[in-house]
This record gives C-alpha cells, sequence and structure tokens, in this order.
C-alpha cells in the first residue's frame, strides 16, 4: 500500500482527512474540496529508496536494493456551481517492488519483482451546511506487474532457467467522503471530522511469460517434459484491491498558526488471500496449467498524527508520525514482498515563493521491523527473514491557487 500523496501530506503522515487547505483533498478527503473557492492544481512526487539486509535459513544473503522509484501526484480541484465542487487527480496506491540478484537461494522464487498502480479519480463534492459536506468518485486503475525469477534454481537435475511474467489491466472502483465540523469557537479554535471509504478493485491482469535457458546443457525447448514446452505464451493473474475506510480530526488553533491531525485507516488485506497465476501455455501432455500464490493476508490499522505551525504567512513547519502494520502472514508468503510492521518518521516545510505558489517538500524516514516467514521452493521450506529494513523518501509538490 502506498499513501504518498502530497510532501505536505508525507510529512504529516496523511493526517489531512478532516481538513486539506489544498489540490489534495481529490486524496485524502474529496469532501474537504468545498474549503477551497477558487481553481487549485498541484502537481508533485515522492522519490522512494527501499534497502533490506535478508537472511536464508538465518545465514546472510544478498542485499535486497531495488533502486529508486518515483510515485507521480496530480490534483486539480474546481468550484463548479454553488456549493458543489469538481476534483481530479492521478496518484499511486499500491506498487514499489523488490530485487535481489539471479544468484541467491531462493530465486526459485523471487529474482525481481515490480508492481505500480495508478489511479484516475475524478470527484464531485457538495457543502449541505457550512459545517457538513459530502463528495463520491470513480476510481479508474490501472495496474502493471512484472516478475522474474530462476525456476528450480537449487534443485537436482541441471536448471539454469530465467522465466519472466509481466501485465496490466484497468478496473474500476469507488469512493465516498464525509466532512463534519463538530465545534469551532474563538478559545478552542475549530475541531473537524472526516471519514473516507474506498471500495475494492478486481484486477484480472493480462500479459505474457517467457522461459529459456537450459537443462543439464542442453536448450530448454529441446528437453522432453519441459515445463511448459513453449517458451511464450499468453498469462493471466486475479488480483484483488482491497477496500480500506479512514477516519481523522483536525484542529486549527483559535490564532490559525497551529494545525494538529490524527488520522486512522482499516484495510481489508485479507481480500488477497490468493493470487491466481493462468499460464495455458501447450505442456508435452496437452494440458494447461496454473498455480495459486497463498497468502493468507490479515487486516490491519495503520495510525498517524501530525503538527504543523505557520511560523510566517509564508512558511509553515511539519511533522507527523504514522504506525503501519503490516498484513502479511509468517506462515506463507513471498520474497516479492518482505514482512514486518512500519514506523514512519515525517518532516517537512511549505513555503510561498509567489502570490499564491506555493513548495512543499518533505522527508520520511521508513524503519521496517525485523521479521522472518517460511517460504517454500523446490518443495523444500525455508526461513526467509529481513533485518535492517528502511526507506528514504523524499517529496516536492507545488500548489497554485488562482
Amino acid at each position: 500500500g502506498l499513501y504518498e500523496a502530497s510532501a505536505r501530506g508525507n510529512a504529516l503522515g496523511g493526517t489531512l482527512v478532516g481538513s486539506t487547505k489544498d489540490a489534495s483533498a481529490v486524496y485524502y478527503n474529496p469532501a474537504n474540496m468545498t474549503e477551497m473557492t477558487n481553481v487549485s492544481v498541484m502537481v508533485g512526487g515522492t522519490m522512494v529508496w527501499l534497502y533490506s539486509d535478508v537472511t536464508v535459513d538465518r545465514r546472510s544473503e544478498r542485499n535486497m536494493n531495488p533502486g529508486i522509484f518515483c510515485i507521480p501526484s496530480f490534483y486539480v480541484t474546481t468550484p463548479v456551481w454553488g456549493d458543489l465542487h469538481f476534483g481530479l487527480g492521478t496518484y499511486c496506491e499500491n506498487g514499489l517492488g523488490t530485487k535481489y540478484g539471479t544468484d541467491w537461494t531462493l530465486a526459485g522464487d523471487t529474482v525481481e519483482t515490480t508492481l505500480m498502480q495508478f489511479t484516475l479519480n475524478p470527484n464531485l463534492a457538495y457543502r449541505i451546511t457550512d459545517w457538513w459536506s459530502v463528495a463520491a468518485g470513480l476510481k479508474m486503475s490501472y495496474i502493471t506487474f512484472n516478475n522474474k525469477k530462476r525456476p528450480y534454481h537449487g534443485a537436482p537435475g541441471g536448471y539454469d532457467l530465467m522465466s519472466e511474467l509481466d501485465g496490466d489491466d484497468i478496473s474500476m472502483g469507488y469512493n465516498f467522503g464525509t466532512t463534519f465540523r463538530l465545534f469551532e469557537s474563538q478559545d478552542f479554535g475549530r475541531l473537524n471530522l472526516g471519514v473516507v471509504y474506498r471500495s475494492q478493485i478486481k484486477h484480472n491482469i493480462k500479459g505474457d511469460f517467457d522461459i529459456n535457458g537450459t537443462v543439464m546443457g542442453f536448450p530448454y525447448q529441446s528437453v522432453p517434459g519441459a515445463y511448459p514446452a513453449d517458451t511464450h505464451s499468453d498469462a493471466s493473474a486475479r488480483l484483488t484491491l482491497p477496500q480500506s475506510l479512514t477516519a481523522g480530526l483536525n484542529w486549527d488553533s483559535p490564532n490559525e498558526k497551529w494545525h494538529a491531525g490524527f488520522a486512522t485507516t482499516w484495510t481489508q488485506w485479507s481480500s488477497v488471500d490468493t493470487i491466481s497465476f493462468k499460464i495455458p501455455a501447450r505442456t508435452p501432455t496437452g494440458a494447461r496449467s496454473s498455480f495459486d500464490l497463498p497468502l493468507e493476508w490479515d487486516d490491519v490499522w495503520r495510525f498517524s498524527v501530525g503538527l504543523e505551525y505557520d511560523v510566517t504567512d509564508d512558511l509553515s513547519l511539519r511533522c507527523g508520525y504514522v504506525y503501519d502494520m503490516d498484513p502479511s502472514s509468517s506462515e506463507r508468503g513471498t520474497t516479492m514482498l518482505p514482512g514486518g510492521h512500519r514506523n514512519i518518521i515525517g518532516l517537512g516545510a511549505g513555503y510561498y515563493i509567489w502570490r499564491s505558489l506555493r513548495l512543499d517538500l518533505g522527508y520520511n524516514l521508513v524503519k521496517m521491523d525485523s521479521g522472518e516467514r517460511d517460504i517454500t521452493v523446490n518443495s523444500v521450506r525455508h526461513a526467509f527473514g529481513t533485518r535492517n529494513s528502511y526507506s528514504h523518501m523524499l517529496a516536492a509538490s507545488l500548489s497554485y491557487t488562482f
């Protein structure tokens, strides 16, 4: 799951559900689009670098270091008529990847994996009263998946193979949001409650499967009983992206200098119980093949707090903290995704560099708990462990209000 939707939101731990005050409301809570009275635009991105030390059967292995990923975002909001507002956003809710190397012990499970999902999200918001707004939107989800591995690596038989499975898909979902002002006074300031629901999205990823190499020194396709006999075929995989429910509180001080937020998200990761792969390649017997990747993930929670201080009318300083629970099972798993609860610290600043043009910068340090899980490769069970797992995230956003 990716929650890095803007530089300001990253620094504040995503605690912009009850009040957002910029165009990224399309992501955090589209009901907050009614806070703005003019056209507002935001464009930005987050650079992510991941790293982890890896052990197999408690022995050090090649480290996991897939390089740098970029998570882009773009938002625009505008009043339409009266209390009706429209907003459009594109951002990423799922993705990133892992990379180990071709010679590590569990190369039969994963050598390199990349998954990236992009959401195009139009929304309408309506202010029912001065203290209550609602919104609804459609989510068009585009997903790409690529996996490389060495089938039967380490098994007897002289296998030296490399396979690649990749594909993409477009599917649809929806979201609802609401914002409710709990109170506002000169002595205590303003407190808002926001709630956002995001639906499941069921993807049927379609693409290609390729395999090549040698078995005992002979070309793979010439070996009797090779699986599959074709070195290239169509392939597909069914993957359900989970539904989630987010609630948050946002407080503004009476002097409008201090801003604090709290948010929590429940995500139904149990819907990602199994990924079903189908590879309808021709085998020597003429049969078609498929396999299931059991995950048995759990539903989890994500908790975050954020604090923002307006030093001047132009300069704001921010900080935040997130505790993000790991949904994966210790009994079943895949090296495509290291496990472990995540602790995230965020820092950031915003500055109006010209009139209504604001630059936001943010940095997040993600520390993932050490963990170990069972991985079965070539019918042999291994203990796959990760430690010293962390990510550095640098984000920048430019926003302009007309």
